[in-house]
């Protein structure tokens, strides 16, 4: 009997407590989670055939992406979406945050050409610009209106990535062609016919000069207006290497294993930094001045293994940094740091003034793709030379 009454007052109080925690529930605020907290990445493709994003500051991996076939093009950052394009002929929309996929965007072909972006474009529309292999074309797709503008057919492969001058995108194609193109219409304003291939991706100055390589071993200048040439500089190899132009310099290297700095205005080499072989990948710049000191360096790999870091005004080698394979990624410079891949499948991040090693990270398969950086402002601001869209 005195088992039951005690059984019986729990029971009681039980209830109790539980209409008080009910009728009191309403005075306590539901927690909300906490915004998530972004910070700037870096993106790489391999030919494992994923994108990474890691923070550039540690190299601590954020994300991956899966895109099915080999990723040799720089990722293009336009507005919230990071684009990358595999060499299966897909285009694959991404939170640039997330790396959640968004959209796959078919173009076919093989897509070997860095996308160039240009936001608020036509009719306020974005629109990525891209040559195509197989296809043989240029394509300028609106991604707001996810629809093709219009297509520009060449003679072969557009290996080239194209860039944007005024009204002009300016692309080479393995025709031996270099075209300035109507962005709004897609049609032909000029052509330049070199004597080979051009897989070199063009640089524009603001002085309205087009800097591209040729297969035929030799660099152009030409006038963007109308495509006319200004002047050839000759070298013993493909210039394949995407120049750079800065401080009336083109720089540029060449399958000679030669990295060149050129005199815009006389078209006379300043000097040349040979190397043990090839030199494919684009050079950046990188300088940093404070009162005691001025350092302003080129920065290129080579397929010796190694990334130099030379001086602009003497040509001397400031430093070079070892690694384990042929290096054809192009460097990029963020936030005074270099970031760059290799054929030994790691993507290194080291300080360009004196190339001490901050981080690598191992991503299981060998670097072709340049790097580029999300810094949360929209766009590709901070990417390696190849894609055309380089700061310099």
């Amino acid at each position: 009997m005195q088992l039951r009454a005690r059984t019986f007052l729990f029971a009681i109080i039980g209830s109790v407590c539980l209409f008080s925690f009910s009728a009191c529930k309403k005075d306590f605020s539901q927690d909300k989670p906490f915004a998530p907290v972004y910070t700037p990445t870096i993106y790489i493709g391999s030919q494992n055939q994923f994108l990474y994003a890691f923070d550039p500051a540690n190299g601590q991996k954020k994300w991956e992406y899966f895109a099915g076939s080999n990723i040799h093009s720089s990722p293009l950052v336009m507005g919230d979406y990071v684009y990358v394009t595999a060499e299966n002929g897909f285009i694959h929309k991404l939170d640039a945050k997330t790396g959640t996929l968004v959209k796959r965007i078919a173009v076919g072909g093989t897509l070997q050409s860095t996308p160039y972006g240009e936001m608020k474009g036509k009719d306020g529309n974005d629109y990525i610009y891209i040559g195509t292999g197989s296809s043989n074309s240029l394509i300028a797709y609106d991604v707001t209106a996810d629809s093709v503008e219009w297509t520009f057919t060449t003679g072969d492969n557009v290996f080239s990535s194209p860039t944007i001058y005024d009204t002009l995108v300016v692309v080479g194609s393995n025709d031996g062609k270099v075209y300035g193109i109507n962005k709004f219409t897609g049609v032909k304003g000029w052509e330049f016919q070199t004597g080979g291939p051009v897989i070199s991706s063009p640089t524009v100055n603001a002085a309205g000069y087009v800097y591209v390589g040729s297969n035929d071993y030799n660099l152009y200048c030409l006038h963007v207006v109308d495509g006319t040439q200004k002047w050839q500089f000759a070298t013993n190899g493909l210039v394949q290497s995407s120049p750079i132009s800065y401080g009336g310099n083109a720089i540029f290297g060449s399958n000679d294993g030669n990295i060149y700095c050129v005199d815009t205005a006389t078209a006379i080499a300043r000097w040349k930094v040979k190397t043990s072989d090839r030199v494919n990948s684009s050079p950046t710049f990188w300088t940093k001045q404070d009162e005691s000191s001025s350092v302003q360096v080129v920065l290129v790999g080579s397929y010796d293994y190694k990334m130099y870091a030379i001086n602009i005004l003497d040509g001397s080698i400031r430093w070079s940094f070892p690694t384990k394979a042929i290096i054809t990624s192009s460097p990029l410079v963020f936030n005074d740091k270099v970031y760059f891949g290799s054929f030994d499948k790691y993507l290194y991040c080291a300080r360009p003034d004196n190339g001490d090693l901050i981080w690598k990270q191992n991503i299981n398969g060998l670097i072709e793709c340049s790097p580029a950086v999300d810094n949360l402002n929209k766009k590709s601001i901070y990417t390696s030379s190849i894609s055309g869209n380089s700061i310099y």
